[in-house]
Order: structure tokens, then C-alpha cells, then sequence
């Protein structure tokens, strides 16, 4: 999928403190109405290149769909001219990142991200981002933290945007994160779901097994529901979820071109952090 974020308005910007002015923006549109934008921000543009992007968005608050101003966020228009551009370095930051309440812990650095300046036809400028692919790798590292008894919140507040477009509401979701050995996880998820008319309460578990080639062994599968409609839809289900019983799953294979992680650290505290290296 590409994306497209709206930067203004078009030419693009000559340095690298108009280029933070409308980042500045761009920010203050994704957070709740009212929020006093406290984020650092720190630019330098080489020609068409940005030599390099600091983002401190310590305290940042992500806005709900509801709340945000998508209008600010994404281009109206149509393209009508593009120019290939790279950011050499990319560093964002927050201690924390504020998501449907929960503190997370970000600390993401990326080099050589390919990207287009895009203008549009009713003078708006954008930046384009494609995939990556294997001529263009992405490459860097990446920290996230959140506490554990915030998890749940975090995961919603991500996943909120794709749950309402299938017409599913979550009130809650308590997920939680038992770290049994350095490469073996056990999880745990207690969940009130509203779909139409129709409400449950789901509940489940399974053990993760982590091996050094990302695969992901899975064992211990259960979910279950004290609402009788509910525990016999899912009764149906039982035979798929049976197929995933200590089956390895090999995410690096389902990973896009041009993603490759060589490493992956989980370490389970007070938070749930987690550790990559792309490259």
C-alpha cells in the first residue's frame, strides 16, 4: 500500500525549517483537538533529499478517528507530477507516545527510505511512501515499550480504525504477556466484543516459542466464550485453530520484499519490550 500525507502546499520546501514548520503541522492534525503540540522536531534538506528528520514526539497523543482531522492529514487531489527523493536518516523518539492512553516507548532509526514529492492537482503537496522492495531495502533498527497493564489499550488503539470498518467495537481488551523463557511467551486475552446486535465475551491462550529464523511455534490454543451463541460460532472455528497447534509459522516469509529482520528481542519486565534490526 502506498501512502500519501499531506505536507502543505505546493513547491516543496527549500530548507529544512520550512520542512519542520509543516511537519509541525501535519503533527498537530493528528493529535486531539486543543493538545499543545510539545513535539521537537529537527530537519535537513539536500536538494530533494532530506539529509536527515529528528522526531521527539515525547507526550505526543494520538488522535481517535473521531478526533483526528484526516482532511490535514492525507492529499484531496490528484497527482500531477512527482519527484524521487531519499531521507537519508530517520530518527523518531517518544518517552513516552501517548496511544488510546497507553505510554509507549518508541526509539526507531532508518536510513536510505525512498519517497516521491507528490503535487496535486489543486496545489497541495504531499510525500509519497512505497513499499519497500528488494532494490530498496529497509534498513535500520527499532525499540517499543509498553507496560504491560497498558498492552491491551495500546494494541486497540492501533487495531481501532480496522475493527470499526468491519462493523466491530471493542470496550475492552485485557491482553497480558508472561515472559516463560528467553525465547518462549505466554499469552492471554480477556476481550468484550459488540458486533450489530450481537455482544461477547471472549477469553483465550496460547504459548509462543520464538526461534532465531522468525518462527513462531504455537501450542496451547484455546479461546472460549460465556455467551452460549457466541461459544458455538466459535465451536465451528475450533478445527481451523486446531490446524495451528504446534505448527511453525515462519513470519520471515510473510514478511513484504525488501523487509528482513535479522534479529528480534522480547523481553517481559514491568513492560513488554520489544527489539528489531532490519537490514
Amino acid at each position: 500500500m502506498v501512502a500519501r500525507i499531506l505536507l502543505g502546499h505546493a513547491p516543496r520546501p527549500t530548507s529544512g525549517a520550512q520542512l519542520e514548520k509543516r511537519i509541525r503541522t501535519l503533527v498537530i492534525a493528528a493529535e486531539p483537538a486543543g493538545v499543545a503540540c510539545t513535539s521537537v522536531i529537527d530537519a535537513e534538506l539536500d536538494g530533494a533529499d532530506i539529509a536527515h528528520l529528528h522526531l521527539d514526539l515525547t507526550d505526543f497523543r494520538l488522535a481517535g478517528e473521531h478526533d483526528r482531522d484526516r482532511a490535514r492529514l492525507e492529499p484531496q487531489g490528484a497527482p500531477v507530477s512527482a519527484e524521487d527523493a531519499v531521507m537519508r536518516e530517520l530518527h523518531v523518539e517518544g518517552d513516552p507516545i501517548v496511544i488510546s492512553g497507553a505510554e509507549v516507548q518508541l526509539d526507531a532509526r532508518l536510513s536510505d527510505v525512498s519517497f516521491r514529492w507528490i503535487e496535486t492537482d489543486n496545489r497541495e503537496l504531499a510525500v509519497e511512501f512505497a513499499p519497500a522492495d528488494d532494490d530498496h531495502p529497509l534498513r535500520g533498527r527499532a525499540r517499543i515499550a509498553v507496560p504491560k497493564e497498558q498492552l491491551g489499550k495500546a494494541v486497540l488503539g492501533l487495531a481501532d480504525s480496522m475493527l470499526l470498518e468491519r462493523g466491530i467495537s471493542v470496550s475492552r481488551l485485557d491482553l497480558d504477556v508472561e515472559q516463560q523463557s528467553p525465547k518462549q511467551l505466554r499469552l492471554t486475552f480477556d476481550v468484550k466484543v459488540r458486533k450489530g446486535l450481537l455482544g461477547a465475551h471472549i477469553t483465550g491462550a496460547a504459548d509462543a516459542v520464538i526461534d532465531d529464523a522468525m518462527g513462531v511455534t504455537l501450542s496451547g490454543i484455546a479461546v472460549d466464550s460465556g455467551n452460549p451463541l457466541v461459544a458455538a460460532m466459535l465451536g465451528s472455528v475450533r478445527g481451523r485453530i486446531a490446524q495451528y497447534e504446534g505448527r511453525r509459522i515462519d513470519l520471515a516469509s510473510e514478511l513484504p520484499a525488501g523487509i528482513r529482520v535479522t534479529d528480534v528481542q522480547v523481553e517481559v519486565t514491568d513492560d513488554v519490550t520489544l527489539e528489531a534490526r532490519l537490514g
